[in-house]
């Protein structure tokens, strides 16, 4: 079969539904399937600023990059001020703002859509928050070709889901991906009127064999890092709502009780993490580190002793399984998509969302507990290994690809 998936970046680009539909791509390709990637040239969801190839084969996939407008501060205040304006009644008259200030807005990736897009089976849409979703919706309604949305929505933040035309998208798309089973009951809860049957839950699926183990000792000596000391992660981009804020806090509060404790933040820097350094970036046994490549992110991983991304906003939190693979139990927060991965107790634990406080408390719980930790770390790997591979993800893919055909497919 023949298949496009639109998104709004594609690796290199860092995030978890970037990585989530490289994986589904290159997974279809080695079933024999054909995919073509459309998406922007951006690195960076802030700006979209056009970096990347306008093409380039990344194991077996056609990925073809399109330039975007740039946002810049003028766009930024449109969104906001769209979406400020928007919730006060929902008038559909403050959607082009969104829709504009959302982006990525690229005009070549939707007229490449209209002139080739009969060409594909299927028209497979990622991450619904942004633009790209609404003009290829459009588009493959024009040609009427079957149409699978996967809109990692956040239960918690109405952007993801809740504009109007992002509603249209929902009702009107021939199958709907769902990340976990929490999200599939909440978009069967939406006043949309939902058909069950045009839902699937298919997760997330990594390649275990990408993480293979390696004492922390080395791991920490590869990234050049204190060998000795409890290491806990952050590992994410660094904006507000994944909860960097809250884990210095209560790292900062730690210490006097473990005073070798190590905290090690990692990921892309945002407006808000560069001022949250200038009233933390002292703090003894804290180190920041920007963007990291993969291999760096792999070493993290190994090197760490407990993961923690107190996010409240995830559609899923793909990290939590990458930690679980390499043994490593996480702290979560307690909210919709993050209480149906992690097993409060079993293998992690939920920290009240935004609250400092409660994770400071389940921070030291696993800091005193060296034996729960490895203990919560195997439960998370088995439960991976059970539910979460690649090749379990690409069968449920597949058949709902399939259930999606058999069901657009003219009567004969």
């Amino acid at each position: 079969m023949r298949y496009l998936h639109v998104t709004h970046q594609y690796p290199p680009a860092i995030g978890g539904s970037e990585k989530y539909i490289a994986d589904l791509s290159e997974a279809l390709v080695e079933r024999g399937h054909t995919v073509d990637v459309y998406t922007s040239r951006s690195l960076d969801f802030h700006t979209w600023a056009n970096e990347l190839p306008p093409f380039e084969q990344r194991n077996g996939v056609s990925v073809h990059r399109f330039w975007s407008m740039y946002r810049r501060g003028s766009v930024w205040r449109m969104l906001h001020f769209g979406l400020r304006h928007y919730w006060q009644n929902r008038a559909r008259i403050f959607e082009p703002l969104i829709f504009l200030g959302g982006g990525p807005i690229a005009p070549g990736m939707f007229s490449q859509m209209l002139r080739n897009g009969r060409s594909y089976d299927l028209i497979h849409l990622n991450c619904l928050v942004y633009s790209h979703v609404a003009y290829g919706y459009w588009a493959a309604k024009k040609l009427g070709v079957p149409v699978v949305v996967t809109p990692h929505l956040h239960p918690e933040q109405p952007v993801t889901y809740n504009i109007g035309y992002q509603r249209t998208i929902l009702q009107g798309a021939d199958h709907i991906l769902a990340d976990t089973e929490a999200e599939h009951t909440f978009l069967l809860n939406m006043d949309l009127a939902l058909d069950k049957e045009r839902i699937s839950t298919i997760g997330v699926g990594l390649n275990p064999a990408s993480y293979p183990q390696l004492p922390p000792e080395e791991a920490r000596q590869r990234l050049k890092l204190p060998t000795s000391g409890t290491m806990l992660l952050f590992l994410g981009r660094k904006s507000q709502y994944k909860g960097l804020e809250l884990v210095v806090k209560a790292f900062q509060k730690l210490q006097a009780e473990f005073p070798n404790i190590l905290l090690v933040a990692a990921g892309p820097e945002t407006d808000e993490s560069k001022q949250l350094w200038q009233r933390y970036g002292n703090l003894s046994n804290l180190i920041v580190l920007d963007k990291v490549t993969d291999a760096e992110k792999l070493n993290l991983l190994q090197a760490c002793d407990l993961l923690v991304l107190p996010s409240v906003g995830e559609a899923f939190g793909i990290v939590y399984l990458e930690a679980w693979l390499l043994g490593k139990p996480v702290i979560g927060a307690d909210i919709t998509a993050v209480r149906n991965v992690i097993r409060d107790g079993v293998d992690g634990l939920l920290a009240e969302p935004d609250s400092a406080a409660s994770v400071q408390e389940h921070l030291a719980t696993l800091i005193k507990n060296p034996a729960l930790r490895q203990e919560m770390g195997q439960n998370g790997r088995n439960k991976v290994l059970a539910n979460y591979t690649i090749h379990q993800m690409a069968d449920r893919l597949e058949e709902a690809y399939r259930k999606t055909l058999v069901a657009s497919a003219p009567n004969v």
